[in-house]
């Protein structure tokens, strides 16, 4: 007589049933590892403490979570364990910084680490803000398993070596080394240059006016690719257009331009930094036709306004007849003369 199998399959799926129960109550007896870190959308605010916290290109909103039993989407932390969640956001344009940058200086993604009871745990779900220098204007959210409920919370956010510390209880910010960034100024508006001065025997050529303008200038505390102005000063970015003329009157009549090299001085200091701003465009950008420079200085963040020089050393060149005119062509004479041109900075 052939035997059922049925009895045999019941317990064996009774066993696997008991066996799943005992590794569940496990988990919830021993809860999450510390350190487990979870990611979850960020579709709705986060219950916590928040605080504005500034990076060079941007003002984050940045909350933390009390100890939490589970996350949003219910994953639950289990026994003599807990969940701090941290949200980062950056909500719009409005909260976008400018951010000034060498040409081939990069923007950077902060670092978000979670400091409980003086363990360390380094969110890596919160990055990804930076890409080809452009920002995403997006929220984060992550959570991190600990060792029961801590008594002190805190969140670190670094950028390119300086950190601000959010206490995770309070909200309050230790802004640090990076406060001049709460302490922005309006960029100066448009200042012509004065009249231009020039080496003996040289001058402006007719019409053609020697000129030059002050577009803007800022004092910043951090520029891409410099980094961080050094403790007490300030990086001070001036945005110039035109300067060098194309042609000039010398001894022999009018000389076209041929070489030209501007030198910049602020109260007499060259900058640490020039460049073209064109070059510091992104790619696919339209270059700008009147080749604006920039130039970077390092100043105190209290200086008065101070003056601000271009000195341009010019070649120029022209045709001079000589007494076998008929027969040929002139003979080219060269000139080099030197122009200043000056401006309240």
């Amino acid at each position: 007589m052939r035997k059922s199998l049925w009895p045999v399959a019941l317990v064996i799926l009774i066993a696997s049933l008991a066996g799943g129960a005992v590794w569940l109550s496990q988990q919830q007896r021993d809860g999450l590892e510390a350190g487990t870190l979870i990611a979850e959308d960020a579709v709705d605010a986060l219950v916590g403490r928040t605080a504005e916290v500034r990076v060079p290109w941007g003002s984050l909103q940045v909350t933390v979570s009390e100890p939490l039993a589970e996350t949003a989407e219910g994953t639950q932390a289990g026994h003599d364990a807990s969940l701090v969640g941290v949200q980062v956001a950056l909500d719009g344009p409005e909260d976008l910084l400018v951010a000034d940058r060498l040409p081939d200086g990069a923007l950077e993604d902060p670092t978000f680490t979670l400091v409980a009871d003086g363990e360390e745990f380094l969110l890596e779900g919160l990055n990804g803000w930076v890409k080809d220098n452009q920002v995403a204007q997006v929220a984060r959210r992550q959570y991190v398993a600990l060792k029961g409920e801590p008594a002190e919370i805190a969140l670190r956010v670094g950028y390119d070596g300086v950190d601000q510390v959010v206490d995770g209880l309070t909200g309050t910010l230790d802004r640090s080394a990076a406060e001049p960034l709460y302490q922005l100024g309006f960029a100066a508006g448009a200042q012509p240059c004065g009249d231009p001065l020039w080496s003996p025997e040289a001058s402006d050529a007719g019409k053609a006016v020697t000129t030059c303008l002050v577009s803007s200038s800022a004092q910043r505390p951090y520029v891409a690719g410099l980094g961080w102005a050094p403790e007490g000063r300030s990086w001070l970015v001036v945005t110039l257009l035109g300067g060098a003329p194309t042609e000039f009157a010398g001894p022999n009549g009018t000389y076209d331009v041929a070489e030209s090299e501007s030198t910049y001085l602020l109260d007499g200091q060259a900058p640490d930094e020039a460049f073209a701003l064109n070059d510091a465009l992104p790619a696919g950008a339209v270059e700008d036709a009147n080749d604006p420079q920039v130039l970077v200085f390092e100043v105190a963040p209290d200086r008065p306004t101070g003056q601000f020089e271009v000195r341009t050393s010019l070649t120029g060149e022209t045709e001079v007849a000589t007494a076998k005119q008929g027969k040929g062509k002139g003979r080219t004479r060269t000139f080099e003369a030197l122009v200043a041109l000056g401006a309240f900075v």
